[in-house]
This record gives structure tokens, C-alpha cells and sequence, in this order.
């Protein structure tokens, strides 16, 4: 979003899959920040990955042991990023054709979120993938790609608009 909007001339066409233009309350991701600089991953881990996937998503070893894996500190600092982050006002700074996509179970970043993206981007496509939540690439990779790939091979204008 930033980099659509602070250097339009370096975006030929902008994706935001699974985002939002912000994440809630800041106070709710300090609060989130200390608890894992007090207590590890091992006490976010498992509940992260319940927002990242539905419920029917089995193989979620490979996420788990990747978010153990994660330094503290580092998921910390990203999460206090997150709460800082507001880009709502500035959504119509964005010039590029925008594919907004969104997972229709997402509960972190959820459809409203996307619609609320697309509504305001100028010749923006919102598409609500079903079936997934926050990883809708990892949960609906065919689904995710083909619509990656339909916008990022668009010609023109005509494709970006909303349907």
C-alpha cells in the first residue's frame, strides 16, 4: 500500500493479499508484544495458526514449527509494527490497478477489511477466496495464483475494474 502510494511510477499493478488498511487497536499488539518478550512463541503459536487457517486446513505442522522458530524479539517488533500501522486516509493516493484478496474465514484480516481496500482504491478488483482464512495462498494455492496471475497479465484497464 505504501509503495503504491508513495511511488506510483515504480507500481505497473499492485496486489494486497490477505491486509488490511489497519489492524485494530495499537494497545492490543503492545499488549501481544510483551507477552511474547515474557512468555516465547509457544504462548502465540497455536493461536495464530487458528486464525491463519480454517478449520478443515490439516497441515499445519510445518507453520507451527516455523512460528517456534521465530525469534521473540523479532515477532515482537513486527507485531508492534502492525499496531502502528494506519493506511486508511491514504488509499486513494494509490494510482496502480489493485487485485484485493482476501480469504472469505479470514478473522485476522478479514473480507470486510478487503472491501473497505478495494472500495476506496481506485480501479481496484476485490476477489473473496472461499474455503480459506489469512493463508488463502497456502489453503487455495490454485484459486490464489489463478487470480494472481489473471491481474498481473491484464492489459489495460478494462480488467481492473470490478466484477
Amino acid at each position: 500500500m505504501w509503495l503504491g502510494a508513495e511511488a506510483p511510477d515504480r507500481v505497473d499493478r499492485l496486489v494486497l493479499a490477505c491486509t488490511s488498511a489497519r489492524f485494530g487497536e495499537p494497545v492490543t499488539w503492545t499488549r501481544r508484544a510483551a507477552q511474547v518478550r515474557a512468555l516465547g512463541m509457544d504462548a502465540v503459536a497455536h493461536e495464530a495458526l487458528d486464525k491463519w487457517f480454517t478449520p478443515s486446513f490439516r497441515d499445519r505442522e510445518p507453520f507451527l514449527e516455523m512460528q517456534l522458530r521465530t525469534p521473540p524479539e523479532h515477532y515482537a517488533l513486527g507485531l508492534e509494527a502492525i499496531g502502528g500501522f494506519d493506511f486508511r486516509e491514504r488509499l486513494g493516493e494509490i494510482s496502480a490497478p489493485t487485485l484485493v484478496l482476501a480469504g472469505a474465514e479470514d478473522e485476522a484480516t478479514t473480507p470486510a477489511d478487503a472491501a473497505f481496500i478495494a472500495a476506496r482504491i481506485p480501479r481496484a478488483r476485490l476477489v473473496v477466496l472461499d474455503d480459506a482464512a489469512h493463508l488463502a495462498n497456502v489453503e487455495r494455492p490454485r484459486s490464489f495464483n489463478h487470480e494472481l496471475v489473471r491481474h498481473l497479465r491484464a492489459r489495460g484497464d478494462s480488467e481492473s475494474s470490478a466484477d
